[in-house]
């Protein structure tokens, strides 16, 4: 029997099986909001909340924390540092986090962007290739590889032959049904990428990011190999699995209500509003923890230096006092100040590259599969864990359609799994 939303939010758990009903969810945040500033959970998120935290749920609190990182730390809480090799751009503070930041944020820049916008148009059309002619398909495919390949094949330059065991440890490591398997998969991807590194020292550069983590100066000196290898592992996970949740929202939402779909596929100019209110509506992130590093109070409530403090940016996305009408998906939504990507300093860094991901995601399934909607009798595999949430599966039916690069193999390396 399904628990109400109001003893959800007395202790509030993302792991627990109601929560596969992603509108109960939002109902108890709405319950969490209407409550106390801060409410507290006892259960343990992930491995370095062992004792509970408070959780953030309003859209002021969350943006006032992200913003003051001088209270609200991005340092691993005690205890938690043994379980990261290496220094990670998300785990700093300034002055180095802005310091290496500044080295790391040219890649992404617009112009960069650009350059890169052919290559994942035809990444995204090769994956609609492999079943557009059968009327039918899975688009939570499109949504999990798409990033995936950009994110190995471009900037990361692993070999196409490579491609699919990194998919393969990648989803293990993040999905896997046991913390066994879980963990296992995160130390086989870290090995890979380990090796992939320090086999690219004193090489030629490529001009990816691999090279540019190993060229990267801080105070005149250079990323340690462990820092190197661990900011690429980071980007595995920041880069493929928000993206791909919230494309996966996308998706489904599209899928389901058919008006909309419409709409955006007459209307292609509305595309970029209509990404920033599906990363709003479907916001993919759902904790981020801070460490309190010294007393302080916010919205009546008082921290304590070593508190816990889950930023939950999807709960504020859908606070009313900020978006009217927040729990509908308004396509052409004008002020959209969504917490999507964060705020502050530690604002995500491949923003740039999330939105040309998405938009071009949605575009080319709109241009190739304009009538697409769920597949009869279908049930989509909902998948959530203690950061994300989104489909492992859309499946679609359309109007077979013809593939625009028919002399590529459907079983090449890169398009495993």
């Amino acid at each position: 029997m399904t628990t109400s939303p109001e003893s959800h939010a007395q202790n509030w758990d993302l792991r627990h099986p109601d929560f596969n009903d992603n509108d109960l969810l939002y109902d108890v945040y709405t319950v969490m909001r209407q409550g106390c500033p801060f409410p507290h959970t006892d259960t343990p998120f992930l491995a370095d909340t062992p004792g509970g935290a408070w959780i953030a749920v309003n859209y002021d609190d969350c943006y006032r924390i992200a913003q003051d990182w001088e209270h609200f730390s991005n340092n691993p809480v005690p205890g938690s540092a043994d379980f990261v090799i290496g220094d990670l751009v998300v785990m700093m503070d300034p002055p180095r986090q802005q310091k290496l930041r500044k080295v790391l944020n040219p890649y992404f820049s617009p112009a960069q962007m650009k350059a890169l916008r052919p290559q994942v148009t035809t990444e995204t059309d090769l994956l609609i290739d492999d079943f557009i002619g059968a009327g039918a398909g899975d688009l939570a495919r499109v949504a999990w590889r798409q990033p995936g390949i950009v994110l190995f094949k471009y900037l990361l330059g692993i070999p196409a032959h490579d491609v699919g065991i990194c998919f393969q440890l990648t989803d293990d490591a993040l999905n896997g049904a046991t913390e066994d398997i879980r963990m296992t998969a995160w130390g086989g991807l870290y090995q890979y990428i380990h090796d992939t590194v320090t086999a690219r020292i004193g090489q030629p550069s490529r001009g990816d990011m691999i090279d540019i983590l190993l060229a990267a100066e801080i105070d005149g000196e250079r990323l340690p190999i462990e820092d190197a290898v661990a900011n690429a592992m980071l980007l595995v996970q920041a880069g493929l699995e928000t993206t791909a949740s919230a494309m996966s929202f996308a998706f489904h939402h599209l899928a389901t209500h058919p008006g909309e779909r419409d709409r955006l596929a007459a209307d292609p100019d509305l595309l970029p509003r209509a990404v920033e209110e599906l990363i709003r509506y479907a916001g993919s992130i759902h904790g981020l923890h801070r460490t309190v590093t010294k007393d302080v109070e916010l919205s009546g409530h008082t921290f304590h230096a070593g508190d816990t403090v889950v930023v939950n940016f999807a709960a504020a996305n859908r606070d009313d006092n900020v978006f009217p009408d927040a729990n509908r998906c308004v396509l052409d939504r004008r002020e959209n100040r969504h917490l999507g990507f964060g705020a502050g300093v530690h604002r995500c860094l491949g923003s740039n590259l999330a939105r040309l991901e998405f938009q071009i995601g949605v575009e080319r399934v709109l241009s190739r599969l304009p009538d697409f909607r769920l597949a009869t009798g279908a049930r989509p595999d909902f998948h959530g864990n203690s950061i994300t949430r989104g489909f492992r599966t859309v499946p679609v039916e359309f109007s077979p359609g013809i593939c625009r690069h028919p002399q590529v193999p459907a079983g090449r390396p890169d398009r495993l799994l």
